[in-house]
């Protein structure tokens, strides 16, 4: 049997690195929006693990802040659960093997809280145009 998730999607908040005795998981939401028959659109979260080993490298957490784009493939499940009004729920969780950074955030998040988010102004730089003596006719 072969069971895989593929999913690509923005992260909505940034990523959030959790200590254990077996080693550390980066834990981060990715969205996936349906739009029903009815015109409704709806979204599904799938909470993503990515387990590291002691000694792994967590450098990737840096990468994964607010507004990224990422592409993870893993192993789906499913987590049921009673809500706080007591109506049952079910979670769709992907513990990650692999994981890519397709846009990283905008430099703005990167920023630490309270700093200028204020860019400095690009002046448009002219295409480059061929020297007229180079052309054949």
């Amino acid at each position: 049997m072969y069971l895989r998730l593929i999913a690509a999607g923005r992260l909505a908040r940034d990523a959030e690195l959790r200590s254990l005795s077996s080693g550390q998981v980066i834990r981060f939401s990715i969205p996936h929006s349906l739009t029903l028959s009815s015109g409704e659109e709806k979204t599904q979260w799938i909470e993503c693990s990515y387990w590291r080993n002691p000694g792994d490298s967590i450098e990737v957490l840096k990468h994964l802040r607010k507004g990224a784009v990422v592409l993870v493939e893993g192993v789906p499940s499913a987590r049921f659960y009673t809500r706080q009004d007591n109506t049952p729920g079910v979670s769709l969780e992907c513990r990650v093997t692999n994981l890519r950074i397709l846009v990283y955030a905008p430099s703005e998040a990167l920023q630490p809280p309270g700093a200028s988010m204020q860019a400095d102004p690009v002046e448009p730089v002219p295409p480059e145009l061929p020297d007229e003596s180079d052309l054949p006719f």
